[in-house]
């Protein structure tokens, strides 16, 4: 029931924020009492440290699995906007960027760990643009891990302008225009 109750969790954090995500929905969503969702996060804090902790292990294998593809640094970054795209047609932005926004309210702890995710997804993206420095398939300025980071903010940006203006092949257009003006 736990994981039904962070799906419910995740799908509203995603479509609204965390700040407008009651208790109340939670429960009524999976079918539970309000109690029996207090049975397993105590408070906001414990649902969003759960969602953190899930995002880097759902999407982080996910993610992982392109980077470590025999492929090149190009196709690389069109798979991971990929990977994008699926989540803003599911209606599912990036989690970072949906917890982000409600960071001054998170505490420290859970503030910690949404930086040590955004940092590991950096991490990530970085080996990608450090290959493509290798292989000479890729062109920026800067280092790779700037890169990697102004990348995500793409991707993230780019989810929340295509939902915006209810234009999803905007976003896929835009990130491999992007992706094309730094290819070799």
């Amino acid at each position: 029931m736990r994981e039904q109750v962070l799906d419910a969790a995740e799908e509203m954090v995603q479509e609204r924020g965390l700040a407008a995500v009651s208790f109340q929905q939670l429960a009524d969503a999976v079918g539970l009492s309000k109690a029996s969702v207090f049975h397993h996060f105590p408070n906001k804090e414990a649902v969003a440290a759960a969602l953190v902790d899930r995002c880097q292990t759902k999407y982080g294998a996910e993610y992982g699995s392109v980077i470590e593809a025999d492929l090149a640094a190009p196709e690389k970054l069109r798979r991971i906007a990929g990977i994008f795209e699926r989540g803003l047609k599911e209606n599912r932005l990036c989690l970072l960027n949906s917890l982000g926004q409600s960071v001054s309210t998170l505490s420290e702890s859970v503030q910690a760990d949404l930086r040590l995710s955004a940092s590991r997804a950096i991490d990530r993206y970085a080996k990608v643009f450090e290959q493509g420095l290798r292989e000479g398939s890729l062109s920026f300025e800067g280092e790779p891990a700037d890169a990697a980071a102004a990348f995500l903010a793409l991707l993230e940006g780019l989810q929340v302008l295509a939902r915006a203006k209810r234009d999803q092949p905007m976003y896929m257009n835009a990130a491999m225009s992007y992706i094309a003006s730094i290819t070799v």
